[in-house]
């Protein structure tokens, strides 16, 4: 008799030890990859991470005014010799951190949800590097901590969604922007936890599993609503899919509702309470459009030339150029990651595909309108192009949510997927990953202006108390993101009888 992965003891060593270590070495070899203010308006957000345990001497003081405050000049500074130019590395001149200014540059006025900040500034120091590097390895935990957790509690039949639909969709904006001090990592993780901790919590056998689901369910919850507003509006959406999804009319099924009610007022209340829910850029003025040539259009014109373009948008997700915006600071990402990104995506959507039901379908339905609506919305009101003003990552929770979603009721680790399938998946997501890392750090070691593949020749910036150079930290990243897709193959490879979830009929009686 053939033993297979998961039921031999080597196997589940590697699923359940060996696994998320390679997963938190993988993000901690992101977390150092790139210098300080190296992700999108990192310097409002260094500023109000400093600031977001209140006035403290030397980190953030008060000044004359009540909008702004006194904070290191080097939080504000430290990217402006790199930012757009990616020729550029990062090496910028220093500043005392003794050294503060006045500025208005940071969450003063509300504008996001306090709780990433307030969780941040506990790691805030006078040692910015060190502070920095702290905050992203805390995050990388917390990414880590909540996949291996939702892992555990899944019943098998239900852990291939988590699994496909994270690998295919967590290169590169997920590595890069969990790893980072940008509050959209919060809202990556919680689009990767919230809606199936809801539907666990709705199809726990047992009052113990349904408790602890619960308690994901609310640290999804904080990390979402308490870092973005929209990220609290995404929460939302999740909780009415896996409701939508789990759906009965019996008396337990409205009792055991209350639950994930309670949680969809919360994150109503938090998206309607911050500035951030009217704004696509907080912080920045956008009534005179960014392109003049927006402005020679009239209304009919910028719908139709939007609506041909939307898809930018949404590849730009996955690495692709979008106008003249980037992945981060400049950073243009080659053919071969984006690619590698769409094909896992969408090999995972379509052969989800293959098993429709009307509650599936209409949950779909409800996230594609999303990415149809929301950044129509926002470019119409501002009167913009895609391209401008509207980044990508603002919809890359949606998509991480659609590849999951497709999968559901495909039961079973490989979510009835072939190794041939789970091979590809798993190689274009490591192709994508080794390729946009070493763009990364070859960007910020030297400038894009070097050609050369080793990242030690010619260095001009780097962590001086690190042990190992640039080229050392991408291959042990690479290696260590390599045994974590061998280990996906293996366990989605595995065989058995898992509990299958039927579907039913909108509605129907169990």
């Amino acid at each position: 008799m053939r033993t297979t992965f998961h039921s031999s003891k080597a196997g589940r060593v590697a699923a359940l030890i060996v696994a998320p270590v390679a997963l938190l070495i993988t993000l901690l070899g992101w977390s150092l990859s790139t210098p300080l203010a190296s992700s999108p308006d990192e310097d409002f957000h260094l500023a109000s991470i400093w600031c977001g345990g209140g006035e403290r001497e030397g980190l953030c003081e008060p000044s004359s005014n009540a909008r702004t405050r006194m904070v290191p000049v080097e939080l504000l500074t430290a990217h402006r010799c790199f930012d757009h130019l990616p020729d550029q590395a990062a090496t910028c001149p220093r500043q005392p951190a003794s050294l503060l200014v006045e500025t208005d540059r940071g969450n003063f006025d509300a504008v996001y949800p306090p709780v990433f900040y307030a969780v941040m500034s506990v790691f805030a120091t006078t040692d910015f590097s060190a502070s920095l590097l702290m905050m992203r390895a805390f995050n990388a935990f917390i990414y880590v901590g909540m996949m291996f957790a939702l892992f555990l509690l899944l019943p098998r039949a239900r852990r291939g969604l988590l699994v496909w639909g994270a690998l295919a969709t967590i290169a590169p904006f997920g590595m890069f922007l969990i790893s980072s001090v940008n509050p959209s990592g919060w809202g990556v993780i919680s689009a990767s936890t919230m809606w199936l901790a809801v539907l666990g919590y709705y199809e726990a056998p047992e009052l113990r599993r349904r408790l602890a689901f619960a308690g994901l369910a609310i640290v999804a919850l904080i990390l979402g609503a308490g870092s973005r507003s929209d990220a609290a509006a995404f929460a939302t959406v999740s909780i009415v899919i896996a409701t939508l999804l789990t759906a009965r009319r019996t008396r337990l099924f409205a009792r055991l509702a209350v639950f994930p009610a309670v949680l969809t007022a919360v994150s109503i209340a938090v998206f309607l309470s911050f500035g951030q829910s009217n704004a696509v850029n907080p912080g920045v003025d956008l009534s005179t459009p960014l392109d003049p040539s927006s402005a020679t259009l009239n209304s009919i014109q910028l719908l139709w030339t939007n609506l041909t373009r939307l898809p930018e948008l949404w590849a730009g997700a996955f690495g692709a150029p979008l106008g003249t915006q980037s992945l981060w600071l400049g950073t243009v990402t080659p053919g071969v990651v984006w690619f590698s990104t769409i094909l896992a995506f969408g090999g995972v959507v379509f052969l989800g595909l293959r098993l429709l039901t009307w509650r599936k379908v209409i949950s779909l339905m409800i996230l594609v309108s999303l990415l149809i609506f929301l950044p129509m919305i926002w470019l119409m009101r501002d009167q913009i192009l895609v391209g401008q003003g509207v980044q990508s990552r603002y919809l890359y929770p949606l998509l991480i949510m659609i590849a999951m979603l497709s999968l559901f009721g495909l039961n079973g680790p490989n979510a009835r997927m072939n190794v041939a399938h789970l091979t590809c998946i798993t190689v274009a997501a490591w192709v994508a990953n080794l390729v946009v890392q070493w763009v990364t750090l070859r960007r910020y070691v030297t400038g894009l202006d070097a050609r050369w593949i080793n990242l030690d020749a010619g260095i001009e910036w780097w962590w001086s108390a690190l042990p190992i150079g640039p080229m050392a930290l991408w291959m042990m990243t690479a290696i260590a993101f390599a045994v974590l897709c061998a280990i996906c193959i293996c366990y989605g490879a595995a065989t058995g009888q898992v509990r299958q979830f039927g579907p039913r009929r909108l509605f129907s009686s169990p």
